[in-house]
């Protein structure tokens, strides 16, 4: 079987990724790919300037974007992302794009509210026009919090303090589990809903980083219409994705993930050409 370069998985600076949409675009052309969709986290951003530079040098880019929701199930409750693949791009998007930036900054309001109790002092005002034209996430806390302390940010980047806090920040306060924890506003069934209103395929991210059985098994068990299972860290979960997605004529995913402001170098990614193939017939786009 033929391995061919596609990532259908990264972000950008219009959520929680290190570089530009276009700065991306060129990464990815040096790596090899061949088909891509920037992933960024609830907005799309930065895609049209990322579709722009693709065009140019060659890429099949896909509009897409990773909406986080939220599934509960058997008494057990998590995150679990979905990746909106193939979305049509029309005023319609535009208008559901503009509800859930809505959704999500309301829900920064009130997390901003219970980070205060915990002592941290984010104007959530500040925040807003610090993420324009995106929703407010957690980049957006971090910069701030950076900004406003440059000597301490200085030295912390050189000594390794600001990932200390950072993990710190995440993992105790503002991640899941964490004292000022709230769950996304949109639920797993919402998600689906909302990729298939906007033309796209509704494709479970990174299943293998959902950590409850429960609700794992319940998100791929759904009315879903792909499995993202080329990813880091799946390997040893990839043939029972592959099968369960045959068995129910699921479409198959894969990417890096890449954010790039920890770990190496963006290296690529590659997926079977015979999986990519299907992605793009089910979206009525040209086989490579």
């Amino acid at each position: 079987m033929t391995d061919i370069g596609c990532d259908l998985h990264f972000h950008s600076t219009h959520s929680d990724g290190r570089y530009s949409p276009s700065q991306l675009a060129r990464l990815l052309k040096r790596r090899g790919i061949r088909v891509a969709a920037l992933t960024d986290h609830d907005t799309f951003g930065g895609s049209l300037k990322f579709f722009e530079e693709a065009l140019r040098l060659g890429i099949v880019a896909i509009p897409a974007l990773e909406l986080t929701t939220w599934l509960e199930t058997g008494g057990a409750g998590e995150e679990v992302h979905i990746l909106a693949m193939g979305l049509r791009i029309d005023e319609k998007l535009a208008h559901g794009l503009a509800q859930i930036k809505q959704q999500r900054n309301e829900l920064q309001v009130r997390i901003c509210e219970r980070l205060r109790t915990e002592g941290y002092s984010f104007d959530f005002e500040r925040l807003r026009r610090r993420a324009e034209p995106d929703p407010v996430m957690v980049v957006h806390f971090v910069w701030d919090y950076m900004l406003r302390r440059p000597l301490w940010s200085a030295i912390g980047l050189a000594t390794g303090g600001v990932r200390r806090w950072f993990d710190r920040f995440e993992k105790d306060t503002y991640g899941p589990g964490g004292k000022a924890y709230l769950p996304p506003p949109l639920s797993f069934t919402e998600g689906i809903a909302w990729a298939r209103r906007h033309g796209a395929l509704a494709v479970v991210a990174h299943p293998g980083k959902i950590a409850s059985s429960k609700v794992r098994e319940t998100a791929l068990a759904a009315d879903i219409d792909g499995i993202e299972t080329f990813y880091k860290g799946q390997e040893t979960m990839k043939d029972e994705l592959l099968r369960l997605a045959r068995a129910r004529g699921l479409v198959t995913t894969g990417g890096s993930d890449y954010h790039g402001y920890s770990g190496p170098p963006y290296s690529g990614w590659k997926m079977p050409q015979e999986n990519v193939n299907d992605l793009l017939q089910r979206l009525g786009l040209a086989r490579v």
